[in-house]
C-alpha cells in the first residue's frame, strides 16, 4: 500500500506521545513492505528527507512563539491547511494523527483515524484542537483507538458504534529490556549503589502530576530516606523552580533529580536505574511509559485516569491508585521499593507483556489489517 501518515511534526521536532507513535508507526509499516510518507510541518529550510525508510515530506512552515499550547494550536491549523500539499492524489490511504480536511475533501482518499483521546482535555486553547480530531474521527472510514477508555469514548458518540478499533500504542521490546546499570550516568546523577530510585519520565508539568509527585516524594521519604525521586523529561524553568521551592519546604530536595530531556532509545539506561516507575497525571488517554518501564522489568504506578489501565495490570505489572491518593500512591511505592521478590515478580510480569502484547512488530501488523481493511473497502 502507499500510505501517507499526517502529523503536524515529527518527533526529532516536539518530543511527546503523538509523534512518536506516528513516526514509530510509519518505521514498521516500512518494514511490513509499504511505501509511506509522513507529512508534517518544518522548522528549517529543509522539504523532504528520509529517515528509517520513511520520506518525510515537510509541506508548511512550524510556529515557534515560544508559548506552548499557542504552538499547538498554531501549528494544528497550519497543518491542516497544508497537509494538501504533500498528499495530492497518489496514496491508496490515509493514516491520520492529525489533520486530514483538505485531502479528504479533495480526493476521497480512504483514511483512518488514530485518537489519542484529545477530545478528553477540553479548555479554551486545546478547542480548535479537538473540534480538529472531532472531524478527523467523523471523516474516517475507521477509527484507531489507543485504549479501552478512549475507545469506549467515541463509540458513544452519535454513528460511531462499530468503526472504532483498539490498538495501543507499542514499544521495542529489543531496546527496552533489561539491562545492567550505566555507572557513568549512576555517577553522574549523584546516585548511590544503596539507593532506591523512583523515576517519572515524561513532560514535567502540572498536568503530569508533578506537583503531585513532590508531595508523594516527602511522604515516601519518611520511611525511606534513600529514595531518589529522577524527573527525566523537559521542564520550564519558573515551573521547575516552583517544584524545588515545594521540595525544600518538605526537606527533600537533595532526594529530586531533574535530568532534562532525554533522547527516546537512551531511555533503558534510566530505567536501568530505577526501582520503580511512576506516572501520576491527571489525565492520560494510555500512558506509553508505563509500557516502555514494564518492557524493562520496572513495575509502574500510577492514577486510575483515562486509559491507563490499559497500559497497568493492576496487582500484576504495578498498582492503580485513585485519583488525588496521594497516602496510597506513596504506600504503594514504599510497598515496592521494600519488598524485592514482590518487585521482581511484577518486573517479570510486565516483560512477559510488553513482549506478548506491545512490541511494535505486533502494533504495527494490527494497524496494517486495519488500513488493508478500509482499502478493501
Amino acid at each position: 500500500m502507499r500510505i501517507a501518515v499526517l502529523v503536524p511534526t515529527p518527533p526529532w521536532i516536539v518530543h511527546s506521545g503523538l509523534e512518536t507513535v506516528a513516526f514509530e508507526s510509519a518505521k514498521n509499516l516500512v518494514k511490513r513492505g509499504h511505501d509511506v510518507d509522513m507529512i508534517c510541518l518544518r522548522s528549517g529550510s529543509q522539504s523532504a528527507e528520509t529517515r528509517d525508510g520513511v520520506r518525510v515530506l515537510y509541506v508548511g512552515k512550524k510556529f515557534d512563539t515560544k508559548i506552548p499550547a499557542i504552538n499547538h494550536l498554531l501549528n494544528s491549523l497550519t497543518h491542516l491547511l497544508t497537509s494538501h500539499r504533500g498528499v495530492g492524489k497518489n496514496y491508496d490511504v490515509l493514516y491520520v494523527h492529525k489533520g486530514i480536511a483538505i485531502p479528504q475533501l479533495m480526493w476521497k482518499i480512504p483514511s483512518v483515524k488514530y485518537s489519542y483521546g484529545e477530545f478528553l482535555h477540553w479548555s479554551p486553547v486545546t478547542l480548535t484542537n479537538t473540534s480538529i480530531d472531532m472531524f478527523d474521527i467523523y471523516t474516517s472510514k475507521k477509527v484507531i483507538a489507543c485504549s479501552d477508555f478512549a475507545k469506549n469514548q467515541i463509540e458513544n458518540f452519535p454513528g460511531m458504534r462499530g468503526k472504532v478499533e483498539m490498538i495501543t500504542p507499542g514499544t521495542y521490546t529489543k531496546i527496552f529490556r533489561p539491562s545492567a546499570k550505566d555507572k557513568k550516568i549512576q555517577k553522574t546523577l549523584g546516585l548511590g549503589e544503596k539507593d532506591k530510585v523512583v523515576i517519572f519520565a515524561g513532560r514535567v508539568t502540572e498536568s503530569k502530576g508533578c506537583g503531585d509527585l513532590v508531595d508523594i516524594a516527602g511522604i515516601v521519604n519518611k520511611e525511606n530516606k534513600n529514595a531518589k525521586f529522577l524527573f527525566v523529561g523537559s521542564h520550564q524553568k519558573s515551573y521547575l523552580s516552583k517544584l524545588l521551592k515545594k521540595a525544600a519546604a518538605l526537606g527533600i530536595q537533595d532526594n529530586l533529580i531533574f535530568t532534562g530531556d532525554v533522547d527516546y532509545y537512551s531511555m533503558p539506561k534510566y530505567y536501568a536505574l530505577s526501582h520503580v516507575q511512576v506516572l501520576p497525571s491527571h489525565m492520560e488517554a494510555f500512558g506509553m511509559v508505563n509500557i516502555e518501564a514494564q518492557s524493562c522489568g520496572i513495575p509502574s504506578i500510577a492514577y486510575d485516569v483515562g486509559g491507563v489501565n490499559s497500559s497497568i495490570d493492576d496487582g500484576v505489572t504495578g498498582y492503580l491508585v485513585k485519583m488525588g491518593d496521594k497516602k496510597d500512591f506513596a504506600s504503594k511505592i514504599n510497598l515496592l521499593l521494600s519488598d524485592e521478590k514482590l518487585r521482581k515478580r511484577m518486573g517479570a510480569a510486565g516483560r512477559r507483556r510488553a513482549t506478548k502484547e506491545f512490541d511494535w512488530s505486533i502494533i504495527a501488523r494490527k494497524v496494517e489489517n486495519v488500513l488493508k481493511e478500509v482499502v478493501g473497502q
